[in-house]
C-alpha cells in the first residue's frame, strides 16, 4: 500500500511540475510574441508618421505618390483575405467559389485602399504612436494601440487586431476605433448581399464604389495611367 501511494504521489508531482513548465513556456511565449509584434510595427508606425508629415503635399497632390506609400507601408502588413473572411464569416467565404473569393478579396483590399485616401482627407499633421501591444493566449492574435496626437484636437487611439500567420509573420485584420470595428460596422451589409443576391453582387457593389471614388479622385488632378488611376 505504501509502494502504491509513493507511486500515486510520485505521479501526481510529476504532472503537476509538468503542467507548470507548459504554464511557464507560455508565458514566456507570449511575452516573445509581444515583443515581436512591438519590433516588427514600432518601426512601421513611426514611418507612417514621418512620411505623412514630410510628404503631406505630395500627397495631397499626387494620388500615385500617396497610393506608393500605401502599398509600401500599410497594404504589405494587412491580410485583406482574412479581413474578407470575416466579413462575411468563415463558413459563407469557403462556400463561395475559390475565383469569386480571389475576387472578393481583391475588391475589399480596393476597399481598405479607399479608406485610405478618404481618411486622408483629414490628416491635419497627426502624429502616430504605438503605445500598447496585447496578444491571447493562445499566441494567435493581438492588438496594437496607436495614439494619434494632434495639435488641433484631443488626441484618440486606435486599435489595430492582429492575426499571426502560418509563416509567424504578424498581419493586420481589423481596425477598432472607440471600441467598434470595422468588421462589425461592415459584416451585416456584406453578409445580406452574399446571401440574397450572391457573391458576384457585392463584388459589384465594392467596384463600383471603389471606381467611382478613384476616378472622381483622379479626374481631380488629370492623373492616369498609374494606381490609383489605372482602373
Amino acid at each position: 500500500m505504501r509502494l502504491i501511494s509513493f507511486k500515486l504521489v510520485l505521479k501526481t508531482l510529476i504532472i503537476f511540475l509538468a503542467t507548470l513548465a507548459v504554464s511557464a513556456s507560455a508565458v514566456i511565449d507570449i511575452s516573445v510574441e509581444k515583443k515581436s509584434i512591438q519590433t516588427q510595427f514600432e518601426p512601421i508606425i513611426q514611418s507612417i508618421s514621418q512620411q505623412l508629415s514630410t510628404h503631406q503635399q505630395k500627397f495631397e497632390q499626387d494620388p500615385s505618390a500617396y497610393r506608393a506609400f500605401i502599398d509600401q507601408y500599410v497594404r504589405v502588413h494587412w491580410d485583406a483575405k482574412s479581413t474578407t473572411n470575416a466579413l462575411l464569416g468563415r463558413d459563407s467565404f469557403k462556400a463561395v467559389e475559390h475565383s469569386l473569393q480571389r475576387k472578393l478579396v481583391e475588391a475589399v483590399d480596393t476597399t481598405l485602399v479607399r479608406y485610405a485616401f478618404e481618411g486622408y482627407e483629414y490628416y491635419t499633421g497627426q502624429q502616430f504612436k504605438l503605445i500598447d501591444v496585447a496578444v491571447s493566449e493562445s499566441g494567435r492574435m493581438g492588438w496594437i494601440q496607436v495614439v494619434m496626437e494632434s495639435p488641433i484636437i484631443p488626441d484618440l487611439n486606435l486599435d489595430i487586431l492582429l492575426k499571426r500567420t502560418k509563416q509567424g509573420v504578424w498581419k493586420a485584420v481589423d481596425v477598432r476605433f472607440k471600441g467598434i470595428t470595422y468588421v462589425a460596422v461592415k459584416k451585416h451589409q456584406f453578409r445580406k448581399i452574399l446571401s440574397k443576391q450572391g457573391p458576384e453582387a457585392l463584388i459589384n457593389m465594392l467596384i463600383d464604389k471603389n471606381n467611382n471614388f478613384f476616378n472622381s479622385l483622379c479626374d481631380a488632378v488629370e492623373q492616369k495611367g498609374t494606381q490609383p488611376c489605372r482602373m
